[in-house]
């Protein structure tokens, strides 16, 4: 059986049989959220995730269980924790763009804590944020679709309120607009967005890395979380929640920090904007 790799805090342990993890998980020298990789696995797991660990027995009282030879060697590029290495999406050059896409859309629903905790946080901003344009823009088209097909199908339904105020034909011009602009506005909010958050999360003293791993985290969050406005109706409400959950894992592993002030960061500026927004509906009124 291959060795299996050991990272912690995007760090490379070095390489194990699996007797030594299972020895090292009892021991306390691995714990069950170190990253683990071996081959032919695609992308990091956490040591807890590994269900086929021999089983190692208590030692005896008095006796004392043996040191662990830790070997550091450089991690295999297949494994995906080398620098701009992953997610997946780090890879396309060797992978293709559809391949790539659609493992870290896998990785970031399917292990969300992996995926982020072994997320290298350098790299640049424009390969996260091209993920993030391109399955946004995707996605809202077709949740603009689905507008524009209800208003021709029933458009009083879909206007509601603004019935007298706009009409069906102006409705769907707009949101034809809207369309177009949708690459611009993904790359304006992403960077807004990050920037909002980046500022909360140092204010609440959560911060451990640079903007650059705030913004990553960020895009790879929420474009994957995007998909979910494919799902007709309550598919933009899914949006936000998934996507402010995933985001909320994303910067805890990132900086290092706990849930809560994470958490707080990511809502404060959600709910601030809501109040806007319902403003401006009440305003309208």
């Amino acid at each position: 059986m291959s060795p299996i790799h050991i990272a912690r805090n995007h760090q490379s342990i070095g390489k194990f049989s699996a007797e030594d993890v299972a020895e090292g998980l009892r021991s306390g020298k691995f714990v069950a959220t170190d990253l683990a990789w071996r081959e032919p696995m695609e992308a990091w797991k956490l040591l807890s995730e590994f269900t086929d660990l021999p089983e190692v027995p208590d030692p005896e009282e008095g006796d004392e269980p043996p040191e662990l030879p830790v070997e550091v060697v450089e991690v295999p590029a297949s494994a995906g924790v080398e620098k701009g290495m992953e997610p997946a999406w780090e890879r396309r050059a060797s992978l293709g763009i559809i391949a790539s896409a659609t493992q870290t859309v896998q990785q970031v629903l399917g292990s969300p804590t992996a995926t982020f905790r072994a997320m290298t946080t350098e790299g640049g901003f424009s390969g996260p944020l091209r993920f993030f344009a391109i399955l946004f823009t995707l996605t809202t088209w077709v949740a603009a679709g689905y507008q524009i097909v209800a208003l021709r199908v029933n458009p009083s339904a879909v206007l509601g309120e603004f019935a007298d105020q706009i009409s069906a034909e102006e409705m769907e011009r707009s949101l034809g607009y809207f369309m177009a602009l949708t690459p611009i506005l993904a790359v304006l909010g992403a960077f807004f967005s990050a920037g909002t958050l980046h500022v909360m999360l140092k204010v609440m003293g959560a911060t451990r890395k640079p903007f650059e791993a705030t913004f990553r985290g960020l895009c790879y969050a929420a474009a994957p979380a995007s998909l979910l406005q494919l799902i007709p109706l309550c598919g933009g409400m899914m949006y936000l929640l998934v996507g402010m959950m995933l985001l909320v894992i994303a910067q805890r592993e990132i900086h290092q920090t706990n849930s809560v002030r994470v958490l707080v960061a990511v809502v404060v500026p959600a709910l601030v904007g809501c109040g806007l927004f319902l403003g401006l509906y009440a305003g309208m009124l």
